[in-house]
């Protein structure tokens, strides 16, 4: 929109938010997680919070809700957390409101798309040059 394509703008910016919020709706708020959750495995270098490196590329929105989430989640009460049993059948806790499993995932893939796709078309605007820019010879 900044280049002066007004309606490629609002398709992009309709896209960005479909999946961002789809991605929240799925995978709850901790698909936005910029620390590693107890129930991530260590055996197999379960590292999820390297996705929040894409989901960074959305801007303010990705670290407000990985705040959020932190706030929320990561410093709950005892009585909040439910025990679960992970994929090598040892336990581990979680927040009673966080999805885990392929919910978990798709959430997460969700928003890292978002932050890509966001950061995909940053580098086209500012890439273009300003005879390159719809109006002008088309």
């Amino acid at each position: 929109m900044s280049i002066g394509e007004k309606g490629r703008g609002f398709r992009i910016l309709a896209g960005f938010l479909v999946l961002w919020i789809s991605g929240l709706l799925i995978g709850g708020l901790g698909s936005v997680r910029s620390w590693d959750p107890p129930y991530s495995n260590p055996a197999t270098d379960g590292k999820r919070n390297l996705w929040f490196i894409a989901q960074a590329a959305a801007g303010p929105i990705a670290f407000g809700f990985a705040a959020l989430d932190a706030s929320l989640i990561r410093g709950a009460e005892d009585d909040e957390l439910i025990e679960i049993t992970m994929h090598d059948q040892t336990t581990g806790t979680a927040h009673r409101f966080t999805s885990i499993g392929h919910a978990a995932d798709f959430g997460t893939l969700f928003c890292a798309l978002a932050g890509l796709i966001n950061f995909a078309v940053a580098l086209d605007a500012g890439g273009r040059a300003t005879s390159d820019r719809r109006g002008n010879g088309r």
